[in-house]
């Protein structure tokens, strides 16, 4: 048995669907017996899963390193990290997901500058999580921003 080699509940679960998968089909799945079910609700109460916490971040304090080196000044930042930085930056001010920011191009026309603001869009092959038409080769809007610079005169 695997339960008492130490396996979690979802392996076993993962197990028995295999052999369900195999099982003649005009019968009852084996998943589907009581037994099965109360083997595998036990299994999850003297075992359930356990997850690592998630370490907390400060958004203020990996902004603020952004702006020091190595990733500034941009001119003469190794394009590894400007391409860090600019990943990361789209990331967090669009919200999406990791396989939608994957999916843009920089090539015209999903590549657009504007003057107030930078639109991007996925490849037209990219098919989205939810392939809904309102998900469909959605652009993603980024607004310029830029600190407001005063000069003092004396």
């Amino acid at each position: 048995m695997l339960f008492p080699l130490g396996s979690a509940s979802a392996t076993i679960k993962v197990q028995l669907a295999a052999i369900s998968n195999f099982h003649v089909a005009n019968e009852p799945s084996p998943m589907a017996h009581r037994l099965c079910k109360a083997f595998l609700k036990g299994t999850l109460l003297l075992r359930p899963p356990v997850s690592e916490p998630i370490m907390p971040w400060d958004l203020n304090f990996v902004l603020q390193a952004l702006t020091s080196p190595p990733f500034e000044p941009a001119a003469t930042c190794d394009l590894k990290f400007l391409t860090w930085k600019t990943a990361f930056l789209i990331a967090i001010t669009s919200a999406r997901r990791v396989s939608e920011i994957q999916a843009l191009s920089i090539k015209p026309p999903y590549l657009i500058f504007h003057k107030d603001r930078v639109s991007l869009r996925p490849n037209p092959s990219f098919l989205p999580k939810v392939a809904s038409i309102s998900n469909l080769n959605q652009f993603i809007e980024l607004p310029v921003f830029f600190p407001i610079f005063q000069t003092r005169q004396n």
